[in-house]
């Protein structure tokens, strides 16, 4: 192996350094001035294309439920706030969501109440969720923080060989965070990412209150292409038979159908009636109207 003379440096003044540039042939020389450009932000965050005119997706950063939550309670002090106060403010938040799952003992929840505990830890820990998990997640955290989510989950889109994104029918699919037919007219309603990476925001005062349009959104969202998971309804088939033949929609033909579809097509009846009072300012719950 052969050995390198190592270099050797010589301390200089700074009077010879300036005496050493005068001959220095390049010395006139001068680089051009670099202009310095603002970047465009690319991503489109309007949700025009979802049917929510006068709304825009608000990227969550950092990402995840307690993020949003944080967001939605005041998200003017959220958007001014810098990255290291987020994190502060969604570290307390995990604590205190975590304290009030224990309001889950007394609820149809009871079971479910350990498992929201540790997803809510889960999910500060920036851990990879199923998205059941996110469903669970969702409904355990609506109910303890008394908030009504829609939440939305974007179909992939297929790309052919020449690059062109590929039409197709379908668009994605839309849960609720727990039966809308128990939700409350007082209660906030949220539409954001399944995987909580944003939430829907109004751009301005002037955009329309979501309850304002929300039965005339879901019934465009799932004509358009984006499968809507309805609340299935309890009951024998001969109950929800009855309950369906009052119905405009109603055919006798209908009554061979299985139980479970008749299930869901009640539970999108109950749904839309529900949130077509609530355009009408009506009541405060679907059991209230009956």
């Amino acid at each position: 192996m052969t050995q390198t003379t190592a270099d050797k440096y010589k301390n200089v003044s700074f009077d010879e350094l300036i005496e050493f540039s005068k001959h220095n042939p390049n010395r006139n020389h001068t680089l051009n001035s670099i202009e310095i450009k603002s970047v465009k932000q690319s991503e489109d965050t309007s949700l025009d294309k979802n049917g929510l005119r006068g709304y825009r997706a608000f990227n969550l950063n950092p990402s995840g439920i307690v993020s949003l939550i944080a967001c939605v309670q005041d998200s003017g002090s959220y958007m001014i706030s810098s990255k290291s106060a987020r994190l502060q403010c969604i570290s307390n938040l995990t604590t205190e969501l975590q304290e009030k799952t224990e309001n889950l003992k007394n609820s149809h929840l009871a079971r479910k109440r350990k498992k929201v505990y540790d997803l809510i830890g889960a999910t500060f820990n920036n851990a990879r969720l199923e998205d059941k998990d996110y469903l669970e997640l969702y409904s355990g955290v609506s109910y303890i923080m008394n908030m009504q989510f829609i939440l939305m989950k974007s179909s992939v889109q297929e790309v052919s060989e020449t690059g062109e994104v590929k039409e197709t029918g379908y668009k994605g699919e839309i849960y609720f965070s727990s039966d809308p037919s128990t939700w409350k007219y007082d209660n906030p309603v949220w539409i954001a990412d399944l995987h909580s990476r944003w939430v829907a925001l109004p751009l301005d005062t002037t955009s329309k209150p979501i309850k304002t349009f929300l039965a005339n959104w879901i019934s465009t969202m799932e004509q358009t292409g984006w499968f809507i998971h309805w609340p299935d309804v309890d009951g024998t088939k001969t109950e929800l038979i009855e309950k369906l033949s009052v119905l405009p929609t109603w055919s006798e033909t209908d009554k061979s159908l299985k139980k479970d579809t008749l299930s869901q097509r009640l539970g999108k009846a109950n749904t839309i009636k529900l949130f077509t009072n609530w355009m009408m300012g009506k009541i405060d719950s679907l059991e209230e109207s009956d």
